[in-house]
């Protein structure tokens, strides 16, 4: 009828979907034929609707009224009953996408082989992400087919996995020497089948950058990222990328801080996992931040040729800082410091002691007294001054309505205003009614 089978697939059979989804939920009448709607009828009564010929491409606002993009939170729901499914449990889903970041030849190649073989394989990554079996492909733009035929088998040695458990089920496709940006590998791509890897690892993710672009242009980052958003969804998998940190120190930065380059890398990947030196030497502290799933716990992994271990004995925590690593003896001249003293709470006792005094003073004096305590703020310390009034170890000076309030642990002298605590009401002191 004049409608392109492009058109079709992309635009309107997720509407007609929708129409046979409604059609599904009716109620079921006997005796009263209920066929479901064809794909060609929706299509032309919503173009018409339009004021639209059947094949005349559509503009975007007319999109927007023939196939509204939006759901009510009740559709939403219907018709997204869960959440994607997994591929590695606490990490990855199909149709996301994963950084791995590391230093520069911080064997990372050799993790990511690791994990590869671990979906393959559907056994668990490092023993605690469980993985869901299927074939993956490696997309390795900077290794030779040779040392991939090399490293593959070492590392499923090291992990006691068979060749021939995972040989037909990981493919790797080295393109050294055959330099692709990633919008040109896109269009290669579409001739892989639908649903025919379940993972794909891009390594590494800096030489699949456009030429002449810069890792920091977030816009373009951003656009690489829903490239790889809408290869993901094309071919049904998930993605994985790997990437390198920036040069220095990464202790100090939050997890979705590592990273070489724009931002928007970490913004837009649904898991950034990152690999940063520990202070144990050939260790490193494998962390990520995740999007579909709850926090992960930080782990060491400690490097034995040709894999990554977990190595419980360590504390995740102890990040090496700066350029260099503290020293065993640094370490335990650190450790074996007394602990520092725990700071003497502010009471209202202590307070008055240590600011009112016999000599009467204002509020503001006390206050530029207070900015020097340690621990202690201007806040903490009115209602410190209040406690004590109601204590009754603080009592008020005022000689008439138009004089300062002062403060004194002693009684006003006869002749002074004083505030009864809890009253408004004002008398002079040493008057009795």
């Amino acid at each position: 009828r004049g409608i392109l089978p492009d058109y079709i697939y992309e635009e309107l059979l997720p509407y007609w979907h929708d129409k046979v989804e409604e059609w599904a939920c009716t109620e079921i009448v006997a005796n009263r034929p209920m066929s479901p709607p064809f794909v060609e009828e929706t299509a032309l009564a919503e173009v018409a609707k339009a004021g639209q010929k059947p094949g005349d491409p559509l503009s975007p606002a007319d999109m927007v009224r023939a196939y509204p993009p939006w759901k009510t939170v009740r559709e939403l729901l219907w018709a997204h009953k869960d959440l994607r499914k997994p591929v590695i449990h606490g990490l990855l889903r199909e149709g996301e996408t994963m950084n791995v970041i590391a230093p520069s030849k911080s064997n990372k190649s050799w993790l990511v082989s690791s994990l590869a073989i671990c979906v393959a394989t559907g056994r668990p990554w490092f023993g605690r992400y469980d993985t869901v079996q299927g074939p993956v492909l490696i997309i390795d733009n900077e290794l030779h087919p040779e040392t991939s035929a090399f490293r593959i088998p070492k590392v499923s040695e090291a992990m006691g996995v068979g060749l021939d458990e995972f040989a037909d089920a990981l493919t790797v496709w080295n393109m050294r020497g055959q330099l692709k940006d990633l919008f040109s590998l896109a269009e290669m791509m579409e001739g892989i089948k639908r649903g025919q890897f379940r993972m794909v690892v891009l390594d590494a993710w800096y030489r699949f950058l456009p030429a002449d672009a810069s890792e920091n242009d977030n816009a373009l980052v951003a656009s690489l990222y829903n490239r790889l958003d809408q290869i993901a969804a094309k071919l049904d998998c998930c993605i994985a990328t790997v990437h390198h940190s920036s040069k220095g120190g990464q202790g100090a930065k939050s997890v979705t801080d590592v990273g070489a380059g724009a931002g928007a890398q970490s913004r837009a990947a649904d898991a950034h996992l990152v690999l940063r030196e520990h202070e144990e030497e050939n260790c490193v502290v494998l962390d990520a931040a995740v999007r579909s799933w709850p926090p992960i716990e930080p782990v060491v992994l400690r490097w034995q040729f040709p894999v990554w271990e977990i190595d419980e004995s360590l504390d995740p925590s102890e990040l090496k800082q700066g350029g260099r690593r503290r020293s065993r003896r640094e370490k335990k001249a650190e450790q074996a410091k007394p602990a520092a003293p725990k700071p003497e709470p502010w009471t209202p006792e202590r307070f008055v002691a240590q600011f009112v005094g016999k000599r009467p003073k204002t509020k503001g004096e006390i206050m530029m007294e207070v900015e020097t305590a340690e621990g202690l703020t201007k806040t903490n310390a009115r209602t410190l001054l209040t406690a004590g009034e109601r204590l009754g170890s603080v009592h008020r000076w005022q000689k008439d309505h138009t004089s300062p309030v002062l403060f004194s642990t002693q009684p006003p002298p006869d002749g002074y205003l004083i505030a009864p605590t809890g009253s408004a009401k004002v008398v002079r002191s040493g008057v009795t009614s």
